[in-house]
Formats: C-alpha cells, structure tokens, sequence
C-alpha cells in the first residue's frame, strides 16, 4: 500500500527494520524546509529546582471521561515520555534504570515511559526469549511503580491479530501482578498493519476482556489500522467488548515529516465521534525514523509543533520514539550518554536548522533535544 519506495521499511511497527517507524501513503512529502532555526538548550546541568512530586502521587487513578484522559480528580491530564526501543534490539539497558527514569522524572518532567517489546520479532517474546522480555518489561513496570510514574506495557508488533492467545496470556499474567496498581497503563496493539478493523475489533475485544476479568479500571488503549492512523475508521465502529467500554482509549501515531493535516483531520473525525486517543508514539523526523542511509536524517520541528499544538488543544498524551542511541534521527541519546544516566543536555541528540548535526560517533543529529525540551515545558 506504500507508493513511496523510500519509506518502504517501517520499524517503530514492523518488523523489517529495527529502527524505522510508523508510515503511510500520505500525500504530503517530506521537505527540509520543514525545520528551521537552531534551538537553545537548558544548560547541560540544568535540574528541576525544588523537591518533585511523582506524577502518580499528583494524579492518582486514570480514567477516560468522554474523549479525555483525566486524573482521580476529574481534571484532563496530558501525559508526556518517551518510548524505549524494541527491548529486544536496544543498543544498551536505557529504559530498565531506575535511575535514568528518576533523572527523567525530575530533570525532563516526564510522567509516562513505555515499554516497547517485540514480540515476534528476532530475540522477541514469541522468537525464543519469552523470560527475558517479560523480565525487561516487569523491570519498567516495577521501577515505574518505585518512582511514581506512569508506564505504557506494549506488545509492539503488527501481527497480533495471530498472536491473540498468547496477547491474552501475557496481560493477563501482568495484570494479575500489576493490574492493582494506578500506574499501568495496557497497550495490547502497537501499531496495526495488513488487516482491517473487522479483524483488529475483534482482537481487542478478546484482549480488553482478559484484562478486564483481573484489572477492572486501568486504562487500555488500542492500535488502530494502518500503523494507527486510521482512527477515524475505528471511530465509525468502536470497540465494544462484554466487560464493557470504561476507560478505552484509541492509538495514534504520527511522524511530522510525513504526517500533517491530513492526519490530525482523520484525528479530529474520531474526537467528533467520541474517541479518546493517546499519541503512544511520535517522532519529530521521517516516517521511516530518519534514517541517514536514506537521505532522511532531518527534523521537521515547526511541522511537530503544529502537532504539539493540536495535542495541547485536546490534552492528549504523547511518547517519543526513541530511548536508545543510533545513528536515526528518531534516537534521543547520542553515543556517549550512560546507560544509567543522568542525561544532561549534552547527551542529546540536536538537529540544527532542517539537517541533523553529523559530527562524528560523539554527538549526531536528532530530536532528542527538541522532544525532551517539550517534555520540559
């Protein structure tokens, strides 16, 4: 369905590369002049000043209320972190330190991290490393938990429509350990591709209520077709599984380069209809991820404002792709930041004006900087 060559390997969803991401036949192309202008990072030892209250100790339990994600207190909340890569392909541990996460939490406000487990892919839960991705994963939930943070749980594949017994297993082994917790939120469907929402539907159905039967009220949020972008079609016949529709949201993902307006119309559709969404992944750069052997190694930053924007304007939550350090665009840490952290700014990734930085195996160009200043604001 791709009538574009370039971007004819999607990672962040697929799994014929390990670091492009979502995509779509949109007819806006990517330009360079997207980008523009040089950013002026915090101090590479800035800190948040004064004592952090947790984002679970701030907002307790999460429900949906009509389109919006709101705290224990019925206020819309919009929650804002990032994604690790694939677990089963990131270069170094980033996403399972407990102190690279508390670093995150007080020094870029993040309030949401999530956990990105390949399933059938290489080294994935279903492809001979079933331990050591469930340990990976229940490491993020439990450092999530110790830090009052809130956790996206992913089973980050396009083909869980034939994976749905062993979907179901996993939850509902991980919400009968963690479901008691207000910090975890269900993500049962990365990102959707090759199969319709009369075959997607039923998937989630089935999943929500494995959930359900253990973990009652946290929330589930659900890939739609097409990479997740097709949220309007899911709109027009929502998920109605018998353990009922409280607190289900919708998956959308976005990468600015190549999704604009023809995107968020297809997003305010679905709002129109009643959808709640959550932007569980996004980048600033290509579809494919910005991947330099392609001539993608750009940042669209005035295009991803736009987004940022529209995401304010209808308090919807978003995570960035990526927490690893590549040679992608879409990579927040540059080569030398730790594993463990702390991350001042001078581990990450910076585009300047429309081209990414490229100097050498040190730094390298990206989003990093521009995400994590969004997360800061």
């Amino acid at each position: 369905m791709n009538t574009r060559p370039l971007l004819s390997l999607v990672a962040a969803g697929c799994l014929l590369s390990s670091f492009g991401c979502a995509q779509d036949p949109a007819p806006d192309e990517p330009s360079h002049d997207d980008a523009s202008g040089n950013q002026t990072p915090l101090p590479d030892s800035a800190v948040v000043a004064g004592p952090v209250t947790p984002p679970v100790e701030l907002h307790g339990q999460l429900q949906v209320v009509g389109t919006n994600l709101v705290d224990a207190s019925g206020t819309p909340v919009q929650l804002k972190g990032v994604s690790s890569m694939w677990l089963n392909w990131e270069s170094r541990p980033f996403a399972e330190s407990k102190d690279a996460l508390r670093f995150m939490r007080d020094n870029w406000k993040l309030s949401v991290i999530r956990a990105s487990m390949g399933t059938e892919a290489q080294s994935g839960y279903l492809n001979g490393n079933q331990a050591g991705m469930q340990k990976k994963v229940e490491t993020i939930i439990q450092n999530a938990i110790d830090l009052g943070v809130y956790v996206l749980v992913d089973w980050h594949t396009e083909k869980a429509v034939d994976q749905q017994a062993d979907a179901i297993t996993f939850f509902t082994t991980l919400a009968q350990k963690y479901g008691s917790y207000p910090n975890v939120i269900w993500e049962p469907y990365n990102e959707p591709n090759g199969y319709t929402w009369e075959k997607i539907k039923p998937y989630h159905e089935a999943v929500v209520d494995a959930i359900r039967a253990v973990d009652p009220d946290n929330v589930i949020v659900m890939g739609t077709p097409k990479w997740s972008q097709d949220v309007d079609i899911a709109a027009q016949n929502p998920v109605t599984p018998t353990s009922g529709t409280a607190n289900l949201m919708y998956t959308l993902h976005f990468y600015a380069c190549t999704h604009k307006k023809s995107l968020r119309d297809k997003a305010d559709a679905a709002i129109a209809k009643g959808l709640a969404l959550f932007v569980t992944e996004f980048g600033a750069t290509p579809a494919d991820g910005g991947v330099p052997s392609k001539g993608d190694d750009y940042v669209c930053r005035d295009e991803t404002n736009l987004w940022f924007d529209w995401m304010g304007l209808h308090s919807i939550g978003g995570v960035s792709w990526k927490l690893d350090q590549c040679v992608d665009t879409s990579c927040i840490l540059t080569s030398d930041a730790p594993a463990t952290g702390p991350w001042t700014d001078n581990y990450l990734t910076s585009d300047v004006g429309a081209k990414a930085v490229s100097t050498g195996v040190t730094q390298g160009g990206g989003h990093g900087l521009f995400v994590v200043d969004w997360l800061r604001r």
